[in-house]
């Protein structure tokens, strides 16, 4: 893809926005067009279920393929999210309202009670000649014997009711579970499958190229932090876009305070604890540490350090101390950092390495911080203070 396909901030701001072609999601796009395409040469309502989790694309990929290979039908999105039943059917009501271009005031509705609500909605659903498709988003939240309700009256009218579950809140749920006639579970992306996604994405929204280090590193920390899913990214990026649409880079607290607001971090260690555990180690660690430290911090644009580098900085920390160097000693002074969780390594590359380590030992080829540079400086200047 170039930058010639790019749409603009419409990519990342719109939630209905769909990308031209969806990565790795072949099978599912084919499976599904099959399923529907047969459910209506049969004149037969199929309920679907998509579960999986929240951000990983179920709306994305229902919303592809009813747009692009069933055009001709009328399709209706709703979010049952933190709504009531009567909420629910008069979100309905209004969709359905403005697609068949029905005459009536809306206002009549509103205090209306369940049974009005819903007769009204069963009296327009008889009303097209073309299928009707609903998509209940995030349909967790809607009570079972609700979900058993619309289940029920697709099938009785032939209509097909596409639902998206993120988690089971209740065990009552798995109830109304039968009531479904497919289920589909949607796998988690591999590393370099949701790098390609970000890759995507932002080659949609920006004219100009991005930095790859930070679009790595953004994957990297969805990774470590929450799970490999587009949704959070595309948060991320909301987020970055003011700066990014005049720049093709952040500096590393900027990108860092971004991730803050969406992902709560696996190894968030505060300055009290960090400073405990630095306290009890040894001066050649706390050396490293301070010139991994200034390495990050002079270059504020720097988001991995590579084991070369990381080396490097050992061989300047013994040399400073007048220690000798041995290959051991790295490696578990890298490990020792990684497990404090000081740093981490990242998923972008891997490789045996044996012109540093010895024989079979393995060690990724690019680290990254799990901490701010800036907090961790000040817990070392601390320590040597």
């Amino acid at each position: 893809m170039s930058n010639q396909s790019c749409v603009g901030p419409l990519a990342l701001f719109n939630p209905l926005y769909i990308p031209p072609k969806l990565l790795y999601r072949e099978k599912e796009e084919e499976s599904l067009i099959s399923i529907l395409q047969d459910a209506l040469s049969d004149s037969y309502g199929m309920n679907i279920l998509y579960q999986g989790f929240k951000g990983i694309g179920k709306k994305a990929l229902i919303l592809k393929i009813l747009k692009t290979n069933f055009k001709d039908s009328y399709t209706i999105n709703v979010d049952c999210k933190e709504k009531t039943l009567e909420e629910l059917i008069f979100s309905l009501i209004t969709s359905l309202k403005t697609i068949f271009n029905i005459d009536f005031n809306l206002n009549q509705l509103i205090n209306a009670k369940v049974s009005k609500l819903w007769n009204i909605f069963k009296l327009i659903c008889q009303k097209p000649e073309k299928n009707i498709f609903f998509i209940f988003n995030n349909s967790e939240f809607l009570e079972p014997t609700v979900q058993k309700k619309f289940l029920t009256f697709g099938k009785n009218t032939n209509v097909t009711i596409i639902s998206t579950i993120n988690r089971v809140l209740r065990s009552s749920t798995l109830d109304s579970l039968s009531y479904y006639d497919l289920k589909r579970k949607l796998n988690y992306y591999s590393y370099s499958q949701l790098l390609n996604i970000f890759k995507q994405r932002v080659e949609l929204t920006f004219t100009h190229n991005i930095d790859n280090d930070l679009i790595e590193y953004m994957t990297d920390i969805i990774l470590e932090n929450y799970a490999p899913v587009p949704g959070v990214g595309i948060n991320i990026l909301k987020e970055l876009y003011p700066i990014l649409k005049h720049n093709n880079s952040v500096e590393y607290n900027l990108i860092m305070e971004a991730c803050s607001y969406h992902l709560d971090p696996a190894n968030n260690i505060d300055e009290f604890n960090l400073l405990s555990y630095l306290s009890e180690e040894n001066m050649l660690t706390l050396i490293f540490l301070d010139n991994l430290t200034n390495y990050f911090t002079n270059n504020s644009y720097n988001f991995y350090i590579s084991l070369k580098n990381l080396r490097e900085l050992y061989f300047i920390s013994t040399e400073s101390l007048e220690y000798k160097k041995t290959v051991e000693e790295f490696i578990q002074l890298i490990t020792n950092l990684k497990n404090i969780g000081i740093i981490h390594p990242s998923k972008k590359k891997s490789l045996k390495t044996h012109e540093i380590l010895k024989e079979k030992e393995t060690l990724s080829n690019f680290y990254f911080l799990t901490i701010n540079p800036t907090k961790l400086r000040l817990v070392i200047d601390t320590i040597f203070h």
